[in-house]
C-alpha cells in the first residue's frame, strides 16, 4: 500500500486496508494494463481519423486507413469499457469483504454489525468511510475488554 496513504492511520486500520489492497490487487492490475492500452489507442486512432477526413476525404485511397485507424478505435473503446467493467468488480469485491469482515466480529453486537452494513448497503459511495468508523468502534471496544 502507498505509504502517503498510511501516514497517520492505527494499526488496525492500517492491516484491514493491506488485506483489501491484497484482495484486489489482481483486479488493479488488469485495469490498469486496459487503460495503458486503450488510451493510446483511442488519441492515434482519433487523431488520425480526424486528420484523413480533414485532409483525404472519403476517396479509395484512404479507405484502407480509415478502416484501420477506426478498428483501432474500436479496440480501444472497447479496452476503455472493459477497465471500468472491472473496477465496478474491484468495487463489488471489496464492498464484500467489508461486509463479511464486519460479519465476522467478535467485538460487535449483532445490532451494531447490522447498522453498519445497511449503512454500507444504503450508501456505497461512503463504504469505506463506515468500514473505518466501524474498525473505529470495535478497536475502542476491544481496549474496553482488555481493560477489564
Amino acid at each position: 500500500m502507498n505509504n502517503f496513504m498510511m501516514n497517520n492511520m492505527p494499526a488496525f486500520i492500517e492491516k484491514e486496508i493491506q488485506t483489501i489492497t491484497d484482495i484486489v490487487k489482481p483486479q488493479l492490475k488488469k485495469s490498469s494494463r486496459y487503460l495503458l492500452i486503450a488510451i493510446p489507442l483511442l488519441a492515434i486512432s482519433f487523431t488520425n481519423l480526424i486528420l484523413l477526413l480533414i485532409v483525404g476525404g472519403w476517396n479509395m485511397d484512404n479507405m484502407l486507413y480509415l478502416a484501420l485507424y477506426a478498428l483501432m478505435g474500436a479496440v480501444g473503446i472497447a479496452l476503455y469499457k472493459e477497465s471500468k467493467h472491472v473496477k465496478k468488480e474491484m468495487q463489488q469485491i471489496s464492498m464484500e469483504h467489508i461486509i463479511e469482515r464486519i460479519n465476522k466480529s467478535e467485538h460487535m453486537n449483532d445490532y451494531a454489525k447490522n447498522q453498519y452494513v445497511q449503512n454500507i448497503k444504503a450508501k456505497p459511495k461512503f463504504g469505506f468511510h463506515t468500514f473505518l468508523t466501524f474498525l473505529t468502534e470495535e478497536d475502542q471496544r476491544k481496549q474496553r475488554i482488555m481493560e477489564n
